[in-house]
């Protein structure tokens, strides 16, 4: 048996969420006013909370809609 097609709207949240995460990072390249001064420790870090706010999300997304199976 085939799995039934992923509902519109979870899709569109996921996208949704993928943009304006997209948009924070280059929110913060283009008003950071010395870009000069970004080294590989400031990418490390805007690295490390990206992925921590994208696990946050993923993990209360997956026990809000799938944690009641």
């Amino acid at each position: 048996m085939s799995t039934p097609p992923e509902p519109p709207r979870r899709r569109h949240r996921a996208v949704v969420i993928i943009f304006l995460i997209l948009f924070a990072i280059a929110w913060l390249f283009f008003t950071f006013p010395n870009p000069a001064s970004i080294d590989g420790r400031s990418l490390v870090a805007l690295t490390v909370v990206v992925l921590l706010a994208a696990v946050g999300g993923i993990a209360f997304s997956w026990r809000r809609y799938f944690g009641r199976r």
